[in-house]
């Protein structure tokens, strides 16, 4: 007769092997289960999300703003240059987004935090070395209340500014220390293809401790679909800023824009004008007037 001999454990080790097994495969299934649930609509409300909420239209600054909600990229011919370049060529990305993020309340009045960021950088086309003249800026977060025709939103957002590399080696220009913590309120109005909407703010915090209040108005046209699904546009824009003793800059947008069946994403071929103050943060108190073409999409 032959006695075989377990080894010390080895029973143990068999029982929790397949233990262990599972547990290994249960962590990705949990987590991805917790943020199904997240995501996934109630019963009854297929849209109705609570984070990333489809079924909330994303906050949209006036089209033709300085400040962007969309990724543009312009081309544009500066008559009054704000920076030593003078009158020249300019190229600008901008590359900004605000996404619904939670749905805070339903019901008759919604009510949505967004989230949003917007990145501004102005080179000289001219210069042989295509020199950065400056680069801003922006991380927002936006409370919406949507009313049948109205929506009303409280920001707070966060804007800096930076001197471009080649630029302050060319001219050796100091760097203007441009910080702000700014709060605002916009109120929009919508009819029919018309919106129009305004906004107060006030600089909380200013590294620099200029005029802090700030006033803006802008309305936007959206016409009917014509030839291709195409849809003419036009935006017009005014701001004014209490550390440029109230300035009026203006600013407009027309073109055609191909968007998607409910409006929300798209592209636009726009031709933009700007008259005023300069909206590059480190030229804040320099004059500026440019005409240009830009391509935009709405994500």
């Amino acid at each position: 007769m032959v006695i075989r001999r377990r080894r010390p454990g080895a029973g143990a080790r068999k029982k929790l092997s397949p233990a262990r097994d599972r547990y290994n495969r249960a962590v990705p299934l949990g987590a991805g289960l917790v943020l199904g649930l997240l995501l996934a609509p109630p019963a009854g409300a297929q849209s109705h999300r609570v984070i990333f909420p489809d079924d909330v239209a994303s906050f949209e600054f006036p089209l033709a703003s300085p400040r962007t909600s969309a990724m543009v990229g312009r081309i544009m011919t500066v008559r009054e240059g704000e920076s030593r370049f003078g009158p020249e060529w300019e190229a600008e990305p901008a590359l900004g987004e605000i996404w619904p993020l939670l749905a805070l309340g339903r019901g008759k009045v919604p009510v949505t935090l967004h989230l949003g960021t917007e990145v501004y950088s102005r080179f000289s086309m001219a210069d042989k070395s295509s020199a950065l003249i400056s680069t801003d800026f922006h991380v927002n977060a936006i409370l919406t209340a949507d009313f049948k025709h109205w929506r009303l939103a409280l920001e707070g957002y966060h804007e800096s500014s930076h001197l471009g590399d080649e630029y302050r080696d060319r001219f050796g220009t100091p760097r203007v220390n441009w910080s702000r913590e700014i709060v605002g309120l916009w109120a929009g109005y919508t009819t029919g293809g018309l919106t129009v909407r305004g906004n107060a703010s006030y600089a909380a915090i200013d590294a620099l401790d200029l005029g802090r209040g700030a006033v803006a108005l802008g309305a936007d046209y959206v016409g009917a679909k014509a030839l291709a699904g195409f849809a003419p546009i036009v935006g017009l824009h005014a701001d004014s800023q209490a550390y440029t003793d109230w300035e009026v800059t203006w600013s407009g947008r027309a073109g055609i824009r191909l968007a998607d069946a409910v409006g929300r994403r798209g592209m636009a071929i726009l031709l933009t004008y700007l008259d005023g103050m300069s909206p590059q943060r480190q030229f804040y108190s320099s004059k500026s007037r440019y005409y240009g073409v830009e391509v935009r999409f709405d994500l």
